[in-house]
């Protein structure tokens, strides 16, 4: 098991750790769905449903594309049979024409910068590894005004392949200059623990602030913590 004093940085999924994943996205699928298919809240509900919206809970369901998976998986799924150019476009117009309904509705889980401040004050270095696009992280993390505290944004698009590869812990170790086993990795998703562990990072730490319920995730991960608000004393304590 790794210790504070081997943890050199700390990579962080977005949605579900850092971004109220449900009050944030559910709204916003709804409408951008309703737009794009020129449909009603039902038909919008029904394709959300494909990609693993609960509408019992008003929640996205543990591992499902929705909670984890990267735009391009959306848009496949949403426009099956689609050619590699409308892939393409479609991705395009999911991460950038509603940017400005994003920031509108985007919604952070607690006050972060009082909490990675705290985390850069103990001489950690920060990432956020999402399965999002590149351009659509950055923006959200502008928009919550914490952008300046990571030294990597990295996301699906700027990794040969996505969350679990491992790419990401590899590329923040590159970017840092840390090894693989320094880096712990924060997610709500099984995705986000098997990311840690395909990439050699020094430990996984789960939190309980997205969708993965205890029983879902705690099993895969060293850690569990209800949210990133527990993160600087676990670390302390280790």
């Amino acid at each position: 098991m790794a210790g504070v004093m081997s943890i050199g940085g700390v990579l962080f999924d977005k949605d579900g750790t850092l971004i109220d994943v449900n009050a944030t996205w559910v709204p916003i699928y709804r409408e951008v769905l309703m737009d794009l298919f020129r449909t009603d809240i039902a038909g919008a509900e029904s394709l959300m449903v494909q990609a693993g919206y609960d509408p019992v809970t008003g929640k996205f369901r543990a591992g499902s594309t929705l909670a984890g998976g990267t735009t391009r998986q959306l848009v496949q799924l949403w426009w099956p049979g689609i050619d590699e150019a409308g892939i393409a476009e479609k991705v395009r117009i999911l991460d950038h024409d509603y940017v400005h309904m994003v920031r509108e509705k985007l919604a952070p889980l607690m006050p972060l910068a009082p909490i990675l401040e705290e985390l850069r004050g103990m001489g950690l270095k920060l990432g956020v590894a999402t399965n999002d696009s590149h351009v659509s992280a950055s923006n959200h993390m502008a928009h919550v005004g914490v952008f300046e505290m990571f030294d990597d944004i990295i996301a699906a698009d700027t990794v040969p392949v996505p969350k679990p590869s491992g790419d990401m812990i590899r590329r923040f170790a590159q970017v840092t200059g840390l090894a693989a086993s320094a880096i712990a990795m924060v997610g709500d998703n099984s995705h986000d623990m098997e990311e840690a562990r395909n990439g050699g990072a020094g430990l996984a730490i789960a939190v309980l602030s997205g969708n993965a319920a205890h029983e879902d995730i705690a099993h895969l991960a060293d850690h569990t913590i209800d949210s990133v608000a527990d993160l600087p004393a676990l670390l302390r304590s280790l």
